[in-house]
């Protein structure tokens, strides 16, 4: 395998990552999703994910964690909120490989447990989250446009997925779909559960609907399920409650006035299985 072909394969891998895959065809689908909802976005997203990519190359990460996409897909995602807050002028040339940077040196505490060897959580998207909310304690983030658009059950299923990759346009958000069913059946199932459970409980919890149409509550929903189905150690009662969980951190951080971006997945993921391991350890015979 050419030293060019295994980048490009690492490169799309990191794509696919986001949704916690890794399979290349499945990380092309992906880019080509933002592709279709956004060639700006898109150009972040590859931007973003060179960036960080080549950061972590240049610091010494391990080869096998960039084999796997470990280091692109939080830049990726840096890149893509990077052009959604801050989409034009000179603020975004700068803000953008700064955070990927970030998010990229963040991702080596966690790979490579240097402050986190008592912790057994993934890193997941915190590497993403912290440098954005970073920035966007420093640089004013630009309002979204307040265009208002029906949405429908089938656009609030597409958009659940979409909304993982901040795309807000179904036809982009159907290429996600297709390019997890060529990763895992098992993971698209579950999203499209969390889907439903979420949206229903955001109905419930008093959520506005368009927000809910638009996959506002669903996209940190799905990705939990993902996460936390493939943990064997976790009940289907454990991880319906994470998505519950991540539905009401999603009204709050809104209310808060704070990025929401994919927080409410990794707070909920990482407390299910910080008391899941409490519990195995004070249950184990040797804990008596």
């Amino acid at each position: 395998m050419t030293a060019g072909f295994q980048f490009i394969r690492s490169f799309l891998t990191g794509f696919s990552q986001i949704m916690l895959q890794s399979n290349s065809l499945t990380g092309l689908f992906f880019l080509a999703a933002i592709a279709v909802n956004s060639v700006p976005m898109c150009l972040a997203a590859v931007a973003g994910s060179l960036t960080a990519y080549l950061g972590a190359w240049a610091s010494g990460a391990g080869r096998a964690h960039l084999e796997q996409g470990l280091y692109g897909y939080n830049g990726a995602l840096v890149g893509l909120a990077c052009a959604l807050y801050w989409p034009a002028g000179t603020e975004l040339l700068v803000i953008l490989p700064l955070a990927a940077l970030v998010s990229t040196g963040l991702m080596r505490l966690f790979v490579e447990r240097l402050f986190f060897q008592r912790i057994s959580c993934p890193a997941y998207t915190a590497p993403f989250i912290l440098s954005i909310w970073l920035v966007a304690s420093a640089v004013e983030v630009e309002p979204a446009s307040t265009v208002v658009v029906t949405r429908s059950g089938i656009d609030n299923l597409l958009l659940g997925f979409g909304q993982v990759l901040l795309l807000d346009q179904p036809i982009a958000s159907l290429l996600i779909l297709v390019g997890l069913a060529f990763a895992s059946r098992r993971a698209l199932c579950w999203g499209a559960v969390a889907v439903v459970l979420s949206s229903g409980g955001a109905f419930l919890l008093g959520g506005v609907p368009e927000d809910i149409f638009s996959g506002a509550y669903a996209y940190n929903a799905v990705l939990v399920a993902i996460a936390l189905s493939a943990r064997a150690e976790l009940g289907v009662m454990v991880v319906f409650a994470a998505i519950l969980l991540s539905v009401i951190l999603t009204g709050w951080l809104q209310q808060c006035g704070v990025p929401v971006l994919t927080a409410p997945f990794v707070i909920s993921s990482w407390l299910a299985l910080l008391l899941s391991s409490l519990s195995a350890t004070f249950t184990s015979p040797a804990s008596y």
